[in-house]
């Protein structure tokens, strides 16, 4: 009858006993970890607490979109249109995650459908209650001839027919989102001028697409002084692509360090209220695949992660940021499992 030797038994419990402490303890800290970034809202790349974060969501429920809710760092959503991500059908949101949504009057092509959606979406979606709508965004790109497409009087026509009349329910309105080419500002000048004070403007939104952080940073500097440092800004598309060279494009490590700085940068400035990264898509419609936030099959990528906040192996099936895997050392520790029956078997 075979009889272990007593050193190799002795060897199996000491291993497995000090693993097993291991694993318990950065099990622990995990929990920790997950717990206060559920309940303080996230970190951003710098290490401070944000929850300003969105996503500019055209996938409509093809994705899994609580994969990026895990953190707790992204709060809201938009999907250009007057349309929410629901998983039943029609408008009332029913998506199994409660993030804000906030519609968009996306220009002429879909202001009739907005005037006539808008009301029965906003009586499902309206209040106070987290997932609730708040805010609705304006035209998109109006001074750009693929986008909205409009002059600033145009711009101001539109504006006082379907936005202006949102503000009676308590909403909060959100300016025509210029691009950062050069006639992004002199249009949003302009439009301004139109107005004449009749425009309820609660928050200036924009685009930048560029590779430089720091010229992002000024281009943000630039509009918040420029408008008197009466609005708050909401970028709504960013990303690391070169418009301007497309031999020269951004490289995977390039984009890491640009949307740590970038996020960084306005997770810490008060003056910055939200924005949402482009793109958390499979698809970026021409824009350099890299800054993808997702893969081809929908799954959120290690840009992803770092946009939310999330570390390489933190699970993001779970919305309450608890569930915790079992990490290298449970993976050690079931190794060496494995290692100790094989040699008692063998009789080693």
């Amino acid at each position: 009858m075979y009889a272990p030797s007593r050193t190799l038994l002795r060897a199996c419990f000491l291993g497995t006993s000090l693993l097993g402490l291991a694993a318990d303890f950065t099990y622990a800290l995990s929990v920790t970890i997950d717990r206060r970034q559920t309940e303080g809202s996230g970190s951003s790349t710098n290490g401070s607490t944000s929850r300003k974060a969105g996503l500019a969501w055209p996938n409509a429920d093809s994705v899994d979109m609580k994969q990026f809710t895990a953190t707790g760092k992204v709060t809201w959503y938009y999907t250009w249109s007057v349309w929410p991500v629901a998983t039943g059908g029609g408008l009332q949101k029913t998506t199994n995650v409660d993030l804000e949504w906030v519609p968009m009057l996306w220009g002429n092509r879909t202001a009739g459908e907005f005037s006539s959606k808008i009301g029965d979406a906003l009586k499902t979606a309206v209040g106070d209650g987290t997932g609730q709508v708040k805010a609705v965004l304006g035209m998109n790109e109006p001074e750009q001839p693929g986008q909205s497409n409009m002059t600033p009087e145009q711009g101001v026509e539109m504006w006082l027919q379907y936005m202006e009349p949102l503000r009676a329910m308590g909403l909060r309105l959100g300016s025509p989102a210029v691009s950062s080419g050069p006639n992004g500002k002199l249009w949003m000048q302009d439009f301004f001028k139109a107005c004449n004070g009749r425009c309820s403007v609660d928050f200036i939104a924009m685009h930048w697409y560029g590779v430089n952080p720091d010229a992002f940073i000024a281009h943000l500097y630039d509009y918040y002084h420029t408008f008197n440092t009466t609005y708050p800004l909401w970028i709504t598309e960013w990303a690391c692509h070169n418009f301007v060279d497309s031999s020269s494009p951004c490289t995977s490590s390039n984009i890491t360090d640009f949307l740590a700085k970038t996020q960084g940068f306005m997770d810490d400035t008060p003056w910055v209220e939200r924005y949402s990264y482009f793109g958390a898509m499979k698809d970026l419609q021409g824009v350099n695949p890299v800054n993808a936030l997702m893969d081809g099959k929908g799954v959120i990528s290690s840009l992803g992660r770092q946009y939310i906040g999330a570390s390489d192996g933190q699970p993001l099936d779970n919305g309450a940021g608890v569930t915790v895997s079992k990490g290298c050392l449970g993976s050690v520790l079931e190794l060496w499992g494995f290692v100790c029956l094989f040699a008692l078997l063998a009789g080693w």
